[in-house]
Parts: structure tokens; C-alpha cells; sequence
């Protein structure tokens, strides 16, 4: 099922007039939550383009959401008069448990935990999960005959690999990821990537939550100076308090201020082996890239090793049998390139697509 529940007033031919304006729509999808078939509602963000070219969908890390990416968007957007590419079409999802899709499926997700608290463990989403729920997407019959190209970030980039490897019916012309936070079997617990995990794992329980508004989460923000929010754009980080954020009602206690991505969901896809693909799959996967008529896959890292180190970017390229089309560096960045560079992520997409796309602009 596709709910538009918005949509351009006009069709006009070549490239829709600025500025481009994103559409809302909502999809229901198949998908699970601890392996158990459910259907999620899917809100989506459509930027129209033009009437040919690439299909562009991004989807976002953990903690993110679909209108995170909306000002490196506007910045790749800002290239298109001298673009060597056509773009039709830019999508952005919210991960099921994340955003906006949180509060639509909130009772479900919230059921779903309780069931699992009374069997012991499980109730609440896995990457795998949101591979299902990824791979209902890129089949939606409105994508058949696009020219797709595929973008994760940080944990989002499991979530492409686990999709295309175990479940895809259809696979992107090439697919960009952006700090790919991956794991293998047998990686060392002193590997930084494990380290961050088991901290973020730790730290997710324990954090601060809530804020009796967005007003006294922004002030708090401000003052400590050493949340992560404190580093972020300031147009990402108002982006985040308008669409990460949601009131809650409590009897008795009044209103409060939270994340819509609750913390034991958060803690929950942290762990290791959330991110864990066998090298096999990986390099499967880069391996259909390189094939008849696909672009490849294009590696995105940031100038600053958080996540990280020299040794795991050196992992992930052996796991991927060095099949990897292009790489860059965004500098000045740290592993949240999204929220700390939108604005270089945006040229640096710009880039990749004339690389990807290159020659296939229309001369009409």
C-alpha cells in the first residue's frame, strides 16, 4: 500500500523549478522485528528532480532520520545547472523504530517489547530486520525501471550489505557508504570499532533522556558543550530537536521531551554483532557491483579516525577482496559526516554521481 500524502501541484518536462521542495509519503511494508513478520508504516521524503535520470535513496545511521540529510541534499542540489549527470529523483526513509516512522509504529514496536521482556530477550528491531524492511522498499513497484543508486551511513551501511546479500529481489546500479562501520567474524575486542560499540552498548542505558521541552534540550545542549548534538551543524542539529524529538505524556507526571528512538532500542543496535557480516558476503556484494552494467561501490571516509582506525579501513577492504570503485575523504570531518559536514557531503556526492553517472546526462 502507498499513501501520498503529499505531492507537486505540476509536471513540467526537464528539471522541476527551484527551490525543490520535498514530498511526504508513507508505505506500508513487510518486514520483522526479532525475526517475527509484521508491517511497518514507512514515511518517506521524495525530492523531485527532473523526469529521467538517477534515483538517488540514502538511508541514515542509527539514532538518525530521514530529514537529517535534507541539507547536504539542498547542497547537491545547489550543482545540478552544471551537473554531467541526470537526476530524476532523491528518497529518504526513516528506519522503522527511528524518526518519524517511531511514532507511527510506536504501539507495535512498544508490544512487541513487552513480548519480549515476558519471554526473556528479543522484541525490538536487528539490522536484519531493517534489511527486510529495506529490501520492501527498493521493490516497491513505483522503482521498477530507475536507475538506483544506493547510500548508507555508519550503521546504515550493514543494512545495504545484509539487504543485497540476503534478501534483495533488486539490486542498486551502485551503492555509495559513507564511515561503513563493519564488522567480521573474529575482529579483535581492541579494535576501535569494538571498543566504540561496547561503550555506545554501555552509554545508551545510562544517558540522560529527558527534558521538560526542545527549549530546555537546546539550552542543555549548549551549556554542557560535550554532548555529541554540541558538534553537530547547527541546521542538522535544529533538524534533529524538530524531528528526533517527541513529547510524551505521562499520568501524573506531565509532559516531557524524548528521543523517538528509545534508548533500549538504541543500546540494543550497538552491539557487535549487529554490524558482523561474514567477508564472503561483503565481497559478494562488491563483487555484483562490478558487473554488466552496474558502477560499483564507492567508499566515503572521514579525514578524523573515531570509528574508524588505518587497520580497519584496511579490514574492510580486504573483506571486500578489493573491489572498491573509488574512495574519498571528507576532511575535517568526524565519523558522523551527516551531522558534521552536510555541506561537504553534499559536494561530495555531487562528485561521486559525475563519477557513477558520468556521461549520462541527457542532450535533449
Amino acid at each position: 500500500m502507498s499513501r501520498v500524502t503529499a505531492t507537486t501541484t505540476s509536471k513540467p518536462s526537464g528539471l522541476l523549478p527551484r527551490p525543490i521542495l520535498p514530498e511526504r509519503h508513507e508505505f506500508l511494508l513487510p518486514a520483522t522485528i526479532g525475526g517475527v513478520p509484521v508491517s511497518f508504516k514507512c514515511p518517506a521524503l521524495r525530492y523531485p528532480v527532473s523526469q529521467r535520470g538517477i534515483t538517488l535513496i540514502l538511508n541514515h545511521g542509527l539514532t538518525g532520520h530521514k530529514e537529517l540529510y535534507h541539507p547536504a541534499i539542498i547542497r547537491l542540489l545547489s550543482h545540478q545547472d552544471s551537473a554531467t549527470y541526470d537526476l530524476r529523483e532523491i528518497w529518504t526513509m526513516d528506519l522503522p523504530n527511528h524518526g518519524e516512522a517511531a511514532l507511527l509504529n510506536r504501539r507495535l514496536l512498544d508490544d512487541h517489547k513487552q513480548e519480549g521482556a515476558r519471554k526473556g530477550s528479543g522484541g525490538v528491531c536487528t539490522v536484519m530486520d531493517f534489511a527486510v524492511y529495506l529490501n520492501a522498499f527498493l521493490t516497491l513497484p513505483r522503482f521498477r525501471g530507475h536507475d538506483m543508486i544506493g547510500f548508507g551511513h555508519s550503521g546504515g551501511c550493514a543494512v545495504w550489505v545484509q539487504t543485497l546479500t540476503k534478501f534483495a529481489h533488486v539490486y542498486p546500479n551502485a551503492l555509495i557508504l559513507s564511515e561503513p562501520t563493519l564488522m567480521f567474524p573474529g575482529m579483535s575486542p581492541d579494535d576501535p570499532r569494538s571498543l566504540h560499540g561496547a561503550a555506545n552498548v554501555r552509554g545508551a542505558r545510562v544517558k540522560r533522556d529527558t527534558w521538560s521541552s526542545r527549549t530546555e534540550f537546546k539550552k542543555w545542549v549548549t551549556k554542557s558543550g560535550r554532548s555529541i548534538w554540541a558538534r553537530w551543524d547547527p541546521r542538522v542539529f535544529d533538524i534533529f530537536v524538530e524531528h528526533g524529538l517527541e513529547e510524551v505524556t505521562v499520568e501524573g507526571k506531565g509532559t516531557h521531551i524524548t528521543p523517538r528512538l528509545r534508548k533500549e532500542e538504541e543500546s540494543f543496535l550497538y552491539a557487535c554483532s549487529e554490524h558482523t557480516v561474514e567477508p564472503s558476503q561483503f565481497a559478494s556484494m562488491c563483487k555484483a557491483f562490478n558487473g554488466p552494467g552496474k558502477r560499483g561501490v564507492h567508499v566515503v571516509w572521514a579525514e578524523y579516525e573515531e570509528f574508524i582506525s588505518k587497520n580497519a579501513k584496511m579490514d574492510i577492504l580486504d573483506a571486500a577482496e578489493h573491489r572498491i570503485a573509488t574512495q574519498r575523504t571528507i576532511m575535517g570531518s568526524g565519523h558522523l559526516i551527516p551531522q558534521l559536514k552536510p555541506d561537504a557531503l553534499g559536494d561530495t556526492m555531487h562528485e561521486l554521481l559525475g563519477s557513477i553517472g558520468s556521461g549520462t546526462r541527457s542532450l535533449l
